[in-house]
């Protein structure tokens, strides 16, 4: 508020979290006569009204309903849309998909049931680890992590929307209905069942493989669930009853972003290109090329002459 009020009046308060919120405090300070002035304090240093914020901090959070607080503002003090002179075409094209968003029927079509339920998933697979589930807005965030490419965050973003056409999408259109079984192991061709439960030959020897290098680096084997697929991007990863390293979540994410993604493309050249089931040196090939391409693609990221401070650091521990 101290520091980037001026940003945010500039914006309309559009790109602003609590934005609404936001606004009406600032409206609210200004509406005062009296100058308003705030003080840094340090944190749990005894200080009653610190202390006191920290109380309400906790009550609020545990409450199940969230409190319904005014936000009418005085005509007075509303300062309405962006500024003109601020605005740019990409900051403009940002506030009208905002506003498209926050819409009611918006939100609905958003808030469909496999959504829902994948996200929840999501959750508890990243809290397993993490301590604490995660907000549906960081797993959210974590697909578009630079560490994972633009076709797998496509990928795990219509995992989590469920919006991949096969399984019982595919037995509900006539004379198709055996195109959602799985004719290996005749049982409904889910997403879950292509990535963790398919007897074909690719979903059990890259998982596998991932096991075989996480087991060298952490001591422990690594079979990722759906749940653990579709958040692995959120999922923080250290050695046992420590705390999580930065290079040990970096490889996990690559790693098991990666492997679910190859798994994927060996099931659809097996089933639409109709090439057969792929032969187990080929499996492996596969595999150690997409984590040789990742660790080649970081190799040259690392040359600050071309990429000054945008260069990723040369240190071991962005690979574990």
């Amino acid at each position: 508020m101290t520091r980037n009020l001026e940003k945010w009046e500039n914006e309309g308060f559009f790109r602003t979290s609590n934005g609404p919120l936001m606004q009406a405090t600032a409206a609210k300070l200004r509406s005062r006569k009296a100058p308003t002035t705030f003080k840094w304090v340090k944190g749990h240093s005894g200080v009653l009204g610190n202390e006191g914020a920290d109380r309400m901090v906790a009550e609020g959070c545990a409450k199940t309903q969230p409190d319904l607080i005014d936000l009418q503002i005085d005509k007075s003090f509303l300062l309405p849309g962006a500024k003109l002179k601020c605005l740019t075409q990409s900051l403009a094209y940002k506030i009208i998909r905002q506003k498209k968003m926050d819409e009611p029927q918006y939100q609905e079509l958003l808030d469909r049931r496999a959504t829902s339920r994948n996200m929840t998933h999501a959750q508890a697979a990243a809290a397993n680890t993490d301590g604490s589930a995660p907000p549906g807005s960081r797993i959210w965030n974590s697909i578009r992590h630079e560490d994972i490419p633009k076709n797998i965050r496509f990928f795990l973003w219509m995992i989590i929307h469920d919006g991949y056409k096969v399984g019982k999408y595919r037995e509900n259109i006539a004379g198709f209905e055996d195109r959602g079984q799985c004719s290996v192991c005749e049982d409904t061709e889910s997403m879950e069942h292509i990535l963790t439960k398919c007897e074909a030959p690719g979903q059990k020897e890259i998982w596998d493989l991932v096991s075989e290098i996480w087991k060298k680096k952490s001591g422990s084997e690594l079979r990722p669930s759906m749940g653990e697929i579709m958040a692995c991007g959120a999922t923080r990863r250290g050695p046992p009853q420590k705390k999580p390293e930065a290079g040990m979540t970096r490889f996990y994410r690559i790693l098991v972003s990666e492997s679910a993604h190859l798994i994927w493309r060996l099931r659809n050249e097996r089933v639409i290109q109709e090439t057969g089931p792929a032969d187990i040196n080929e499996i492996r090939n596969w595999w150690l090329k997409a984590l040789n391409d990742k660790l080649g693609l970081d190799c040259l990221l690392t040359n600050t002459n071309r990429y000054g401070s945008k260069a990723i650091s040369v240190s071991l521990q962005y690979w574990y």
